[in-house]
C-alpha cells in the first residue's frame, strides 16, 4: 500500500465480492472513439453557449496543453514601425506603420494564461495570444505521453501534492501553470541570464534577460539596459538553450 511516505497506517478494507459487467455493448475501440465525439461536441456547445470573454483563456490554454509535442506552423499579427524580424514576413504599409505576419514553425511545448510557447531547436520562442493570429498543425506528429501527468512521479512529490498542494504548487511556476495558468512574465523569470531575441512593435532587440516584472521585460546589451513593455511584444525568442 502507498501510503505516501507515511508511517500511519490506514484502516485495512473490508474485503467485499466484485461483480465486473461491460458498460456498454460497443468493443473498446468503438467506445473510445464515441467518447472522443461526445467530448468534442460538449466543448463545442460549451464555447457556443459561453459569454465571450477575451479575459477568460483558460480553455484555450487546455486545448494547446493537449496539442504539446505536435509541430505547428503559428502565425503572428504584428504592427511596427520599422520591420527586422529573423522569419521573411507579409508586410502591408499603411501610413507610418506597416502590418506584418510572420510565420514560425516549432513544437508545441506548453500554454499559459496569455502566452503559447513552440519550441525550435535550441531555442523557445513565446507568442502572445492577443498577437498569435492562427495555428495551422503540420502532418508530422511527436509521439508525446501526455496522460497521466503524476503517474511516474517520486513518492516525495506525490506526497506534498497530496498534503501540501497549495504550499508547494504556489512555489513552483510550472506546476501553477498546469494547474491555474500564469501569465508570461511569471514564466519568463526561469529565463533570467539567458541570450533572447525580443520582437516588437518598434523593431528587434538583442540581448540577455536581465529583469523581469508583471509590465516590463529588461534587456542587457553592449549599450546598457533596455526596457521593454510586454504589451510591444510581438513575440520573444530565448535563444542558446541546451
Amino acid at each position: 500500500m502507498d501510503l505516501f511516505g507515511s508511517p500511519y497506517f490506514c484502516q485495512r478494507r473490508i474485503r467485499t465480492r466484485k461483480f465486473a459487467s461491460p458498460n456498454s455493448p460497443l468493443d473498446q475501440e468503438a467506445l473510445d472513439d464515441l467518447q472522443s465525439c461526445i467530448e468534442g461536441a460538449n466543448d463545442l456547445l460549451r464555447s457556443l453557449g459561453s459569454r465571450r470573454d477575451e479575459d477568460n483563456t483558460r480553455q484555450l490554454q487546455l486545448h494547446f496543453m493537449e496539442m504539446r509535442g505536435e509541430i505547428v506552423s503559428a502565425k503572428i499579427l504584428c504592427e511596427c514601425e520599422s520591420f527586422e524580424a529573423e522569419e521573411s514576413p507579409n508586410t502591408l504599409e499603411n501610413n507610418s506603420t506597416m502590418t506584418s505576419t510572420i510565420c514560425l514553425d516549432g513544437k508545441i511545448a506548453t500554454a499559459g494564461k496569455d502566452f503559447l510557447q513552440i519550441n525550435q531547436n535550441g531555442s523557445a520562442v513565446f507568442i502572445l495570444y492577443k498577437k498569435l493570429l492562427s495555428i495551422k498543425m503540420n502532418d508530422f506528429i511527436e509521439e508525446v505521453d501526455l496522460e497521466p501527468q503524476f503517474i511516474d512521479a517520486e513518492k516525495n512529490l506525490r506526497r506534498k501534492l497530496a498534503f501540501n498542494f497549495g504550499e508547494f504548487v504556489s512555489k513552483n511556476p510550472n506546476f501553477l501553470n498546469l494547474f491555474f495558468g500564469v501569465p508570461l512574465f511569471c514564466i519568463l523569470t526561469e529565463y533570467c541570464g539567458k541570450d533572447s531575441i525580443v520582437f516588437t512593435t518598434k523593431g528587434m532587440v538583442k540581448g540577455t534577460i536581465s529583469g523581469i516584472d508583471r509590465d516590463q521585460v529588461t534587456l542587457l546589451d553592449n549599450r546598457g539596459e533596455i526596457d521593454i513593455d510586454l504589451d510591444e511584444i510581438c513575440y520573444l525568442k530565448v535563444i542558446n538553450l541546451k
